[in-house]
């Protein structure tokens, strides 16, 4: 009799394992069938599609126009409390003399060491308190301006003593300077996208140095001033040291 429930207890055992074997089995496969319904289809060849597209491929900082570092004011001068220049350019932004979205009002002038303050008339430099307040000027700012009133910006260079009878010279930075073969005329790109016609008897001459500058002076980030017509044909060119 022991021996009966004995051996009847050994097949409960081996019956229980066979079915939870199975069981096991089952939900292993249940588990490989739905990884399998929810794993996306594989792409193949005939699947894909492929977009011709023609013409040149630019990258995207290729295709970016470059932003001037600074841009051009027009106003009278004054001094700050502080002491230091300022510019005051709401009768040019009336006027429309001054570019589209530039500050209107008054503008303190910070001078860096490097700062050019020339006439416009000859290119050579005049001192600061040599200046006449009231007096009528170019000044080429940065784009960052403060917060305060008035807002502060710092100056590249101002250009005093304005000619009434011509234009004012243009402070560029070179492109490219491209000359054709055939006519010998050069043209002068800046990295604004102006060009200046060279005439035939353009003047080329370095700022404060008796060094020879020539064409081949007037390279790619070369900053200078140009006299022009209203033509933009470039008559004078004061190229400044790299």
């Amino acid at each position: 009799m022991r021996k009966y429930q004995l051996y009847t207890a050994i097949l409960c055992v081996a019956a229980g394992l066979a079915a939870g074997g199975c069981a096991a089995n089952a939900q292993a496969e249940n588990l490989e069938t739905t990884a399998q319904e929810t794993t996306a289809p594989e792409t193949t060849v005939e699947d894909t599609v492929v977009e011709t597209v023609t013409g040149a491929i630019e990258s995207m900082e290729e295709s970016q126009p470059q932003l001037p570092q600074t841009y051009r004011v027009y106003g009278t001068l004054s001094k700050a409390e502080n002491g230091k220049p300022m510019i005051d350019t709401s009768a040019a932004a009336e006027s429309g003399e001054n570019p589209e979205g530039a500050y209107s009002g008054e503008i303190v002038l910070n001078l860096p060491d490097d700062v050019y303050i020339l006439d416009a008339s000859t290119g050579m430099p005049v001192a600061l308190e040599d200046i006449e307040e009231g007096s009528e000027a170019y000044a080429y700012i940065g784009m960052a301006m403060t917060m305060s009133l008035p807002p502060q910006t710092t100056a590249e260079m101002i250009l005093v003593n304005i000619p009434a009878d011509s234009k004012a010279p243009d402070y560029v930075e070179v492109d490219s300077m491209v000359t054709d073969g055939d006519s010998g005329e050069s043209v002068l790109t800046t990295t604004e996208g102006v060009e200046y016609m060279l005439s035939e008897d353009c003047n080329i001459f370095p700022y404060l140095t008796r060094n020879i500058v020539t064409l081949d002076d007037l390279t790619q980030g070369r900053k200078c001033l140009v006299w022009s017509t209203d033509d933009n044909t470039a008559e004078r060119i004061m190229v400044f040291a790299e």
